[in-house]
């Protein structure tokens, strides 16, 4: 895929990434920016930097990647759109209102909503093949949009909005243990807020648990649990029965060549018992979670598979408001 990138914050530098590792999978043929100290932050790689974005746009391209801050991401949505371009909108869609959001409806294209492709929540996915009919999903790692887009799948709510919703926002105090740039180890504690939603969708359940500071804290896993009528699956594994009526258990086992930072690298592939349930295709390229769902989504979309479209991001910004 040929692609101009526009934005150059910590979204773009996935693809950014990406592209250095993989560069048969994800071209950036040019990088738009508004700033000049921004463009300098390349100017030891060899894609070019532009400022205008009609220069940019001007390189023969496949798709454009949208990684912009929220306030230039309708207006420049609304171009594109009216341009026909493919885009893969990296930024959220939750800052947008009704009639923006029904602006940018059937617009070609792909929402870079990757949770489903990582490995984890990969594996997840396969592991509810085995417990039967799923009507309650409980999920604290993930927030708005990105919860709901979950939600929507292992639930399979389609469009539909909750019946009932109870909400509860409690504030505490823990240990600050992490921010974006990495670890911290200050013994500082630092306020945060959790946030219980409870969403019913007739006999469908949804309970979502997040903490402001979830992401960045080392204290916080994630975690999940799927009921279905013949089991449960969650981040460690999966508990069912099978036809001789007794309860079994399989945990899901991660197989990785090393640890860096804040993430881990180089996942080979995933199992459950004996089943190979998410493999790497990328591997053995040093690439964390996030950047191999989102080389998985880029693949996908250019074998024709099928991925999030940008109708997907809009409903799953609907749900994810409420969150």
């Amino acid at each position: 895929m040929k692609a101009v990138l526009c934005g150059t914050g910590w979204r773009a530098m996935f693809y950014v990434r990406i592209s250095r590792m993989l560069p048969e999978l994800l071209s950036l043929v040019a990088i738009y920016t508004r700033t000049k100290e921004r463009a300098e932050l390349f100017s030891e790689d060899p894609f070019p930097v532009m400022t205008d974005l009609s220069e940019a746009l001007s390189v023969p391209h496949d798709a454009v990647i949208v990684a912009t801050g929220k306030d230039v991401f309708f207006p420049l949505m609304k171009k594109l759109k009216d341009r026909g371009e493919f885009v893969v909108s990296e930024t959220t869609f939750l800052s947008l209102d009704d009639s923006e959001m029904e602006e940018l409806y059937n617009m070609k294209g792909a929402c870079a909503e990757q949770y489903m492709y990582t490995p984890l929540y990969a594996s997840i996915l396969k592991g509810c093949e085995l417990v039967g009919n799923i009507d309650q999903l409980y999920l604290s790692g993930l927030h708005n949009h990105h919860a709901a887009s979950i939600a929507r799948i292992v639930l399979g709510l389609g469009d539909s909005m909750p019946e009932k919703i109870s909400s509860l926002d409690f504030p505490s105090r823990v240990v600050k243990t992490g921010e974006r740039k990495g670890m911290v180890a200050d013994g500082v504690d630092e306020e945060y807020s959790r946030k219980l939603r409870v969403l019913s969708f007739g006999d469908k359940l949804f309970i979502n648990d997040f903490s402001s500071n979830q992401y960045h804290s080392y204290l916080y896993g994630k975690r999940v649990e799927i009921r279905g009528n013949k089991g449960v699956v969650t981040e460690q594994g999966i508990s069912f029965c099978t036809s001789d009526d007794l309860a079994h258990s399989m945990p899901f086992v991660f197989y990785r060549d090393s640890s860096f930072g804040n993430g881990s690298l180089t996942l080979s592939h995933v199992t459950l018992g004996e089943r190979t349930v998410f493999r790497n295709p990328f591997y053995p390229a040093m690439m964390n979670d996030d950047e191999i769902a989102i080389a998985m989504l880029l693949k996908r979309i250019e074998d024709g598979m099928d991925y999030p479209s940008i109708n997907s991001g809009i409903m799953d910004a609907r749900l994810g408001r409420l969150l």
